[in-house]
């Protein structure tokens, strides 16, 4: 039987302490990485439960800190979010089943999620080898707002607040190819009569608050239909699905009606007549360039005789 070598025994306790105090130097170094994480990060199991969090995590949802703890299931973390108000619905068996489907990799990810308090939160879900998942969460809702922000200017008139040419374009390719399967789509062209007279006369800074306040009687009167300026004094309703051309011709006459009705501008009222153009797709024509086109050619007479007044 061999003896006892004292030497070797503590030769593996130094060794084991060693590694003890390694890995108690790289969980310490793990902690203050996690810490430091701009982004919410949270460790699961093949069982659906926590086994690491940072506190970003806890606190982009407001977690307590034993919804923190390692063994917490997803389910109960959930039902948390939606009692605290932080998960976008109710129903707790669609919110996990639709976080489930992106831990497992069956839907696209990352997703969004607008909480009931507003604000956005991207969510990544990483399947691992092991069957559970790693998740990180980012508060993107200041990115989220500036790209609206961004997208909204692209798209509206910066004066009037109404669609712009570039989304009027997008609308009428859309109306069109609805129109095709049997809608029946009409473009409404209004020209204002005289404007370059009123910013002769009262200046610019009345000339644009005329055009506010065209465009908001245009928005008032809409209804369903869309609204565009296309630049100038010079604005487009789009009507889809029209029952019938007598139902065209008394909403124009509203229209109308709105636009030439006196409008108070501070110390100023003014009025203002219009000209108007109509034309259907796809009778006068087929695609959005022309139908345009179609419009204008439809005003001109009204226009002409208003300029011979």
């Amino acid at each position: 039987m061999p003896g006892f070598d004292a030497n070797t025994a503590a030769g593996e306790r130094t060794s084991f302490e060693r590694l003890v105090s390694e890995l108690a130097r790289q969980q310490a170094h793990l902690e203050v990485i996690l810490a430091c994480m701009s982004q919410g990060i949270a460790l699961f199991d093949i069982n659906q439960r926590l086994l690491v969090s940072n506190r970003r995590y806890m606190n982009i949802y407001g977690a307590r800190e034993e919804l923190a703890a390692p063994g917490v299931t997803i389910h109960d973390i959930i039902r948390h979010r939606i009692n605290a108000g932080a998960y976008p619905k109710t129903d707790h068996e669609s919110n996990a089943d639709r976080y489930m489907a992106m831990a497992q990799g069956t839907t696209p990810s990352p997703q969004l999620f607008r909480l009931r308090d507003g604000r956005m939160i991207s969510v990544n879900c990483h399947a691992l080898e092991s069957g559970g998942w790693l998740s990180t969460h980012d508060d993107v809702t200041e990115m989220w707002t500036l790209q609206q922000e961004v997208e909204h200017m692209a798209y509206h008139d910066q004066l009037t607040g109404i669609g712009n040419r570039r989304l009027l374009e997008d609308r009428l390719q859309a109306a069109c190819a609805e129109a095709k399967e049997g809608r029946e789509s009409v473009l409404v062209l209004i020209d204002l009569d005289g404007f370059k007279a009123v910013n002769d006369e009262h200046g610019h800074q009345v000339g644009d608050k005329l055009l506010q306040a065209v465009a908001e009687r245009l928005m008032e009167n809409a209804g369903d239909a869309f609204a565009a300026r296309l630049g100038g004094d010079e604005f487009v309703i789009v009507m889809e699905e029209v029952e019938s051309e007598s139902a065209v011709s008394s909403f124009v006459s509203q229209l109308i009606e709105s636009i030439e009705t006196p409008i108070s501008l501070g110390k100023e009222v003014l009025r203002v007549s219009c000209s108007v153009g109509i034309s259907f797709f796809p009778d006068d024509a087929t695609d959005p360039a022309e139908l345009l086109k179609q419009a204008d050619v439809a005003m001109y007479p009204a226009k002409k005789n208003t300029l011979s007044a």
